[in-house]
């Protein structure tokens, strides 16, 4: 349902034919038959369980997606993506795609290089990385959140990103490449520029209290820019680049409910495997 309401994964999927089939546990084809199956049924709630059986015998070995099974909505949804990475353009290594019709590098994933630079003068080696999902602390996001508010009193529009970067700097300092002493921020550039960025929270208890949930929805912001959530951006259209908030993917009670803005009828939309309604 998330790729699907994401018109622009929709329609470059749309375009894409050959790719290299894996019969069963082909990813590629169970997408190809939800997609056909939202586009031409008149059942409000649709069930994926071609995509959740293509999950399970791809990932039987670790163990991982199988039917039945409850796991991270974040993790499935990089390894879907990284599967039609597979599918499509397996003859390019997944952290060196640069691969024109590859969309899941095309439009989800961020280039990140990250380097230590002390005042002394001292730089570390860069370390590239691809990430498909930006993972945070909910934890040092609200931590973050709060002296932010404490020091501006009111939010303001950029503030989401800069949480973003201060909360993923939390409790990350590294020696100083040429032992002067000092602890160093590790710095984080983003290389490229992604059409989708995916945000995962990464909660500290499977319990939280109410308290901690409203504290959660209250650091959160409806648009980003990438050069508030890194240090530096050095692809130009990246730096002038604002994102806006279209979907949602929540987990309570052991069940997974996404919520997501349905571009063409302008509204916000709720769903689940049984219900789709309009918020």
């Amino acid at each position: 349902q998330v790729l699907w309401h994401l018109d622009v994964f929709r329609r470059s999927f749309r375009q894409l034919s050959g790719h290299a089939c894996m019969g069963n546990s082909c990813i590629f084809c169970a997408l190809k038959v939800i997609f056909t199956q939202f586009q031409y049924s008149d059942e409000t709630a649709l069930p994926p369980d071609a995509l959740r059986k293509a999950l399970a015998e791809t990932f039987e070995d670790q163990q991982r997606f199988q039917l039945g099974f409850m796991d991270d909505a974040a993790e499935c949804f990089e390894s879907i993506l990284l599967r039609i990475h597979y599918h499509i353009a397996n003859e390019v290594k997944e952290d060196m795609c640069n691969a024109k019709h590859c969309i899941s590098h095309q439009k989800f994933a961020m280039t990140v290089v990250e380097q230590c630079m002390c005042g002394c003068g001292a730089t570390s080696e860069p370390l590239p990385f691809t990430q498909m999902v930006h993972y945070v602390s909910v934890t040092a996001m609200i931590a973050q959140g709060k002296e932010m508010l404490d020091k501006t009193k009111k939010p303001y529009p950029e503030m989401f990103g800069q949480l973003l970067k201060n909360a993923g700097g939390v409790g990350d300092l590294r020696n100083c490449p040429s032992n002067c002493g000092e602890r160093v921020q590790i710095r984080r550039m983003l290389m490229n520029s992604p059409e989708i960025v995916s945000l995962g929270l990464v909660w500290d208890t499977d319990q939280p209290t109410v308290e901690h949930i409203m504290d959660v929805i209250n650091c959160l912001g409806t648009t980003i820019r990438l050069v508030d959530v890194f240090h530096s951006v050095v692809d130009d259209s990246a730096a002038g680049k604002v994102l806006h908030l279209v979907g949602v993917v929540t987990y309570y009670g052991k069940h997974y409910s996404t919520f997501f803005f349905h571009t063409r009828l302008k509204t916000w939309i709720y769903f689940d495997d049984a219900t789709v309604k309009e918020v």
